[in-house]
């Protein structure tokens, strides 16, 4: 996943780790070999049509409504004579009000025409507010989850314990395509143990007692320890 950043002076920028005390916690219980967080790709704000969402400091929401409305009011120049420029100028009058195109409700369609223009306000925006101190580790955690993600944990003692980044109400079947696509093709269960159990249980061997066997439609939970049968 790739995140833009706007108007956070300092941020880290490049692949940075998403630190999530779960995995603190889970590793005395489960003492894998290794731990390995979310890792997310931070870019700076001049990237913003390489990102899949980003992170805008609250203050400075008016520059991305000014960049977008600079580009809508250049493409209407250019629109020849007879040209359907209805979506351009329901666009135009969203952000002359100062507000973001994502927040708008547009068709599939409208959406996927809009992105072709690079307007950044489409895209998933998280505001962060200085004035709230948050540290930014903080901060990256925070916009993770508000961009519709979850995440799902494998491991095991002397084994790698690792969170996965999913979209949430993503499947089983779709969990094991994260991991690879060859365990995905073999997938005939899916044994799962929630967080809260194995932290319950005091260990992942404990919280056997736990463990529900799933089909490919489960929806995984936020979360989920996940070992996939083939």
């Amino acid at each position: 996943m790739k995140i833009a950043v706007l108007g956070l002076e300092d941020f880290p920028l490049g692949k940075k780790p998403i630190v999530d005390q779960r995995l603190t916690s889970l590793e005395p219980l489960i003492k894998p070999s290794k731990t390995t967080y979310l890792s997310i790709d931070f870019l700076d704000a001049g990237s913003f049509k390489d990102a899949d969402a980003i992170i805008c400091e609250k203050g400075s929401k008016l520059d991305l409504v000014i960049n977008d409305l600079e580009i809508v009011e250049s493409r209407l120049e250019r629109l020849r004579e007879g040209e359907d420029n209805k979506l351009l100028l329901r666009a135009k009058e969203i952000l002359e009000k100062n507000n973001c195109l994502y927040e708008e409700s547009f068709s599939d369609e409208e959406r996927k025409n809009l992105l072709n223009s690079n307007l950044a306000s489409l895209k998933p925006i998280h505001f962060a507010d200085k004035s709230q101190g948050k540290s930014y580790p903080d901060i990256m955690f925070e916009s993770y989850y508000s961009f519709g993600m979850i995440c799902f944990i494998t491991g095991a003692k002397d084994k790698e314990l690792k969170a996965w980044p999913i979209k949430k109400g993503a499947t089983a079947y779709d969990a094991a395509g994260a991991i690879h696509s060859a365990i995905q093709q073999k997938f005939i269960k899916a044994e799962i143990i929630s967080y809260d159990d194995v932290v319950k249980a005091e260990g992942l061997t404990q919280a056997k007692q736990y463990m529900h066997l799933e089909g490919r439609e489960y929806v995984m939970q936020d979360g989920d320890l996940l070992n996939v049968r083939t």
